[in-house]
């Protein structure tokens, strides 16, 4: 049963958060080591109520959700469905979300992409190991095995992404691309391909070597663990 919240407007209600967010903030810049996960959300949480208690909102959403990360990365749905957040709250995550995909992915653009690259691998355990439906993202990298472009190509459901050979090939056509890491997710948390995976991967690695485009891995995310095609020798 979700947490109702409920705030105090009074002035000495007002006077107080005011003097917390000023002790809260004097901690920080002395010691964020020191800050424990709800302290740090607390304080992401001063620009979406500006007169309200965070602290008890930033602890009720860490008891919900379990994790800093989990709550970040929480649906759209789930956090407009508490008492006391809503638009606002939710528009901020995912802002969080967006930008701190941005800056994983900024170091992969430095460095050549190679097969079971795990920088590849923790940047999209990252992002996808907490999404409760299946994405299927695909890396573009050019002939110096440098990053393109990484895209969003399909979101499915809970147990299915679709993945089209022609989207692929169209896809990695228009960013000039001479490989491709395709990544999905298991939402179910087992990082095993179906047989249904093994058999999409092989047509698709047949349809891309007639264009001369390398498929250097296929990659599985699950919340705990990852499984790579090219190093099970499935490609």
């Amino acid at each position: 049963m979700n947490k109702v919240f409920r705030f105090n407007n009074s002035s000495s209600d007002v006077n107080f958060c005011l003097g917390h967010r000023q002790r809260l903030k004097k901690k920080f810049s002395l010691s964020p080591k020191s800050f424990l996960d709800y302290e740090i959300l607390e304080m992401l949480l001063f620009g979406i109520f500006s007169r309200k208690d965070t602290r008890t909102i930033a602890k009720n959403l860490i008891q919900k959700f379990g994790t800093l990360k989990a709550v970040v990365f929480a649906q759209e749905q789930e956090i407009k469905k508490i008492p006391g957040l809503g638009e606002s709250t939710a528009v901020f995550f995912k802002l969080l979300k967006e930008t701190f995909a941005r800056l994983s992915l900024q170091p992969l653009k430095e460095e050549p992409i190679i097969a079971s690259n795990i920088h590849v691998i923790e940047y999209y355990r990252n992002i996808l190991s907490l999404e409760k439906k299946e994405q299927f993202r695909i890396m573009f990298i050019n002939n110096k095995n440098k990053l393109i472009a990484e895209e969003q190509l399909q979101q499915g459901t809970i147990d299915q992404t679709p993945i089209y050979p022609r989207e692929v090939v169209q896809e990695a056509l228009d960013h000039g691309a001479s490989a491709i890491i395709l990544v999905h997710n298991h939402p179910s948390g087992s990082p095993y391909p179906s047989k249904e995976d093994i058999i999409v991967t092989k047509n698709l690695n047949s349809v891309v070597q007639r264009i001369n485009l390398k498929l250097l891995d296929h990659i599985i995310i699950a919340e705990n663990s990852s499984y790579s095609f090219a190093e099970h020798n499935l490609l």
